[in-house]
């Protein structure tokens, strides 16, 4: 049994000498501790060993040189305080390390694997004592990203849980717990951000080249689904989709994408192939730049923005930028934004809109939880009829819309004029349920309430995970909260109407979140 008074750790075992356990070993140096690094090839210690001294050369800490042990032999691992594992992603090899580890290392000693897919009940079931095996995920580079996923497998003690925590804290790390769950934290919330992505460009809802503009411009994301998918190895985040789906036998929310396969198919992995959804040897090619403004001028003609929540800040934003918005209709004006949604029945808003317009007016619709071609079915002009993403509207650069096939030249200027003079862009796409960016961020909130529901960790503990993990803009839980738990819900069921698939399901506590809020909400 682990004795939970171990403070400090200083002699610590890294199993695995590749880019994981070689990063790993680096931060056990820099936090003071001897290290010992095996690996079964000697080119692997040498290469680790190489890329450890580069690092510490780099910052002046090459005296930290000496506390580095390499070895070939196992049993040189036997009087670590702790043991962390990042062998290849094969269960038989992680099993076979940590029985033969369970019988050569003392009993306080704590043993971790760095799996990333693989479940940690099932990697500890094979030591004698299961108590003193879970998880520490670091991710990749390991002495860059702060976050360590400290995993409680299905016997891991509370004295090993506090060890790791400590363990982590010594090499720098912000670490958080959570059950053994496939794809623990992060893997698993970010499943949509690929998974979405590669379905609106297999439906040719947008390029790839948009999907990333989109995401980077109007959702705040560092990177792109695709710029990031090259960037990880597109074979790497195949292969973890597809261990998630099958671990959950089968669920539809983390389907493997067959345009990733073809990808793999042609050796087309991403950066490290030189070509992936990006060809690297062209630099220009792989970069989705910052989006250019439609237009300088400034619009002067009348606006009028209709009541509803789902373009929030967008008449402020209008008035900031010198739009006359008007409060009533007119025959003088040009642009009328529809931001009601379904439920607060946008169709009489519209019905009102185009009565009484004058013809050359142009309508613009939000058209997150309802589809353009539906909306379209509502009017009998569909030539001066766009939809737009509101939801994001007021919190980015760049604004995705969406035009009727019969959409006129006039009405796709105004509307490029008006998103031009409050200092956007226009992204146009073809139209699809819940566009882009919000598609994406519902989903991912989606899968966070999957993963509260059962038990896996609590919101605010997957928020930090996820902005720590992957640089997310915000946690996928207080992005719903901002966003409100009822447009995150009519999003999702808009979907799931527009597909008919248990993908699109709502999580039970995400409904009841909504239930619940009505229930108690003022009369």
């Amino acid at each position: 049994m682990v004795q939970s008074h171990v403070q400090k750790f200083q002699r610590i075992g890294i199993i695995g000498a590749g880019t994981m356990g070689s990063g790993i070993a680096l931060l056990g140096l820099r936090g003071g501790m001897t290290v010992h690094l095996f690996d079964v090839s000697r080119n692997m210690l040498e290469s680790g060993s190489k890329y450890i001294e580069k690092h510490l050369a780099r910052k002046n800490q090459q005296e930290l040189r000496a506390n580095l042990q390499l070895t070939t032999e196992l049993a040189a691992l036997a009087h670590c305080e702790a043991i962390i594992e990042a062998a290849p992603e094969r269960i038989d090899i992680k099993q076979k390390l940590f029985a033969e580890l369970d019988s050569i290392c003392g009993p306080n000693t704590v043993l971790a694997s760095n799996t990333s897919t693989l479940p940690v009940t099932q990697i500890a079931a094979a030591a004698a004592t299961p108590e003193r095996v879970g998880g520490m995920h670091f991710f990749n580079p390991a002495p860059v990203l702060p976050l360590v996923e400290v995993v409680r497998g299905a016997q891991t003690s509370e004295a090993t849980v506090e060890a790791m925590v400590r363990l982590a804290a010594q090499l720098g790390k912000t670490p958080v717990v959570l059950s053994d769950s496939p794809g623990f934290i992060v893997n698993r919330i970010a499943r949509p951000f690929y998974g979405e992505a590669l379905r609106l460009v297999s439906e040719r809802i947008a390029t790839h080249q948009q999907v990333d503009r989109i995401t980077e411009h109007s959702g705040g994301f560092r990177m792109g689904p695709f710029r990031l998918m090259d960037l990880i190895g597109i074979d790497i985040n195949f292969t973890a989709m597809k261990s998630m789906y099958e671990q959950t036998f089968g669920d539809a929310r983390y389907r493997p994408s067959l345009l990733q396969l073809q990808k793999i198919q042609e050796n087309a992995l991403g950066k490290k192939t030189g070509r992936g959804f990006y060809d690297y040897h062209n630099e220009d090619s792989s970069s989705t730049g910052a989006p250019a403004l439609e237009s300088s001028s400034i619009f002067n003609a009348p606006v009028y923005i209709s009541p509803g929540n789902w373009a929030p800040g967008l008449p402020e934003l209008c008035r900031q930028n010198g739009i006359n918005v008007q409060q009533n209709l007119s025959s003088k004006t040009a642009v009328a934004v529809c931001i009601a949604g379904r439920e607060q029945d946008n169709r009489t808003v519209l019905a009102q809109l185009e009565k009484q317009l004058s013809p050359e007016a142009t309508i613009l619709c939000q058209c997150v939880d309802v589809t353009l071609s539906e909306i379209a079915t509502w009017l009998a002009n569909p030539r001066r009829l766009a939809g737009f993403d509101g939801l994001f509207f007021s919190r980015g650069s760049a604004v995705t819309c969406v035009g009727t096939p019969e959409l006129s030249g006039h009405a796709r200027k105004h509307v490029e004029q008006f998103v031009a003079s409050l200092k956007r862009t226009v992204e146009w796409i073809d139209d699809g349920p819940a566009l882009v960016t919000p598609r994406i961020v519902a989903m991912l909130a989606n899968e966070a309430f999957f993963a509260i529901g059962e038990g896996l960790a609590e919101a605010e503990t997957i928020d930090k995970a996820m902005q720590l993990g992957v640089n997310y803009p915000k946690g996928p839980h207080a992005w719903a909260q901002e966003i409100g738990f009822r447009n995150i819900l009519a999003i999702l069921d808009h979907l799931y109407e527009e597909y008919h698939e248990e993908r699109y399901r709502a999580a039970p506590l995400l409904r009841r979140s909504v239930r619940q809020y009505l229930h108690s909400a003022p009369k």
